[in-house]
């Protein structure tokens, strides 16, 4: 008598296409940050998608094929690169390697460019990412071959739906985003006239100054900019991140004279070698948002000099 195939069963013989899910959000969500968000990869960052990319591929094809090495061809792929999303977390995160030599050249691998519930990170998500990979893998190893009656009379439909779906869904973020970007930049007229933005530095002993009415809209626009591409390393209240960036409320390069001289600065960057690096860490030109318009500079500064006026 034929015994009734459980939803476990044919988890089994299907966790592969959630390994498929997973490879493609993934990649997707990697270049989401990359060129959406405007995120610069480290050297560790592309490590990763160097192991994490071929998977969405080598399982596609190997689904389609219905190949039973498929498994086995993974594992190196996503062990590997669970390895290395657990070495960059812990790198951001912990002390333990803080002698490391890594990412010397460029963006600094501990650069948290999302921080989310003060645990979620880049290295987090992909090392999600792969856990989930190498558990499908295992899984379907050792379910071992699926009866008939569990075969996928057609696998290309999930094959193809599944990137398909998760394509949809990241061109639908991204559209969201440049949505946003494009409100950004439409900003106050004052932003597109340097010479309008006035000193908000304190002119009293007595007090902080309130900055003026017409310079609230920059200051608010400012503040939403600041923390989609500066929060990250300093800190939602701009007082810096220990071991990654400096506070930015009480900075003379920030605070003290003409405000294009500040976007010049962020604009060029600060190499590791710079001699007016005294912090020892790389802050990547432009913050690492080559996308934000001198504008948009503009008006961030702005916030942080209101914010060292208005606590």
């Amino acid at each position: 008598m034929d015994e009734k195939i459980t939803w476990w069963e044919r988890f089994e013989h299907g966790s592969l296409y959630v390994a498929l899910l997973a490879a493609w959000i993934a990649m997707a969500g990697s270049l989401y940050f990359s060129e959406v968000a405007g995120y610069i990869p480290c050297k560790l960052c592309w490590y990763q998608r160097i192991l994490m990319y071929p998977l969405a591929g080598v399982l596609a094809v190997g689904l389609l094929r219905r190949d039973r090495h498929l498994p086995v061809l993974v594992l190196p792929f996503s062990l590997l690169g669970q390895g290395v999303s657990t070495y960059h977390y812990l790198l951001q995160k912990t002390t333990l390697f803080s002698e490391a030599a890594t990412c010397e050249i460029g963006v600094p691998c501990t650069t948290m460019w999302i921080n989310w519930f003060g645990f979620v990170t880049i290295p987090f998500l992909a090392l999600v990412a792969f856990t989930i990979i190498t558990a499908c893998c295992l899984i379907a190893l050792n379910a071992g071959l699926p009866d008939e009656e569990m075969t996928t009379a057609t696998p290309w439909v999930p094959v193809v739906a599944i990137p398909v779906a998760v394509v949809l869904a990241f061109v639908l973020l991204a559209r969201v985003n440049a949505q946003g970007h494009e409100e950004a930049l439409a900003a106050p007229a004052a932003i597109a006239a340097p010479a309008a933005f006035p000193t908000l530095i304190p002119t009293r002993a007595d007090g902080p100054v309130e900055p003026a009415r017409a310079d609230i809209a920059v200051v608010t626009q400012g503040e939403g900019l600041y923390r989609e591409a500066c929060a990250a390393c300093h800190g939602q209240d701009a007082r810096g991140v220990a071991n990654l960036g400096p506070s930015l409320v009480d900075s003379a390069v920030i605070l003290e004279g003409e405000a294009q001289a500040a976007v010049a600065f962020i604009r060029k960057g600060v190499a590791l070698d710079d001699p007016a690096n005294t912090t020892g860490l790389v802050m990547p030109p432009s913050g690492g948002r080559p996308d934000l318009s001198d504008q948009q500079l503009l008006a961030i500064v702005e916030y942080l000099r209101a914010r060292a006026v208005v606590p």
